[in-house]
């Protein structure tokens, strides 16, 4: 149960960045940008459930650190949203990234243990 609810916590987060791109690449629409907000709440409560089910202290300190960047990419992003700088819009990405690797690591320790 645990490896899909990783599972899924990395296909939002690779949705999030294509959502991201698009907004990107192609301007920020109210639709895309209440779906760039949406999803982060959806992955915000899959970190709440998965913290209270796993057992491991690693998995809930990757837990932990999943919920760090989320907060700093959340914050990242509503200053780009104003200011459009484009060092903070990588920056965003790379902690984006980051989660979907903490996901990924998250499955890989379901799939070991199975």
């Amino acid at each position: 149960m645990k490896g899909l609810l990783w599972f899924i916590g990395a296909g939002l987060s690779i949705l999030q960045i294509i959502i991201g791109n698009l907004m990107i690449f192609y301007g920020i629409s109210s639709l895309l940008l209440s779906f760039h907000v949406l999803i982060p709440i959806l992955i915000l409560l899959i970190i709440i459930y998965g913290y209270r089910k796993v057992k491991s202290g690693v998995e809930k300190r990757i837990l932990m650190g999943n919920l760090g960047l989320l907060i700093i990419t959340g914050i990242l992003g509503y200053f780009i949203y104003f200011t459009g700088n484009p060092i903070l819009s990588v920056i965003h990405l790379i902690l984006a990234l980051g989660l979907v690797s903490n996901f990924s690591v998250l499955y890989g320790f379901e799939w070991q243990q199975m």
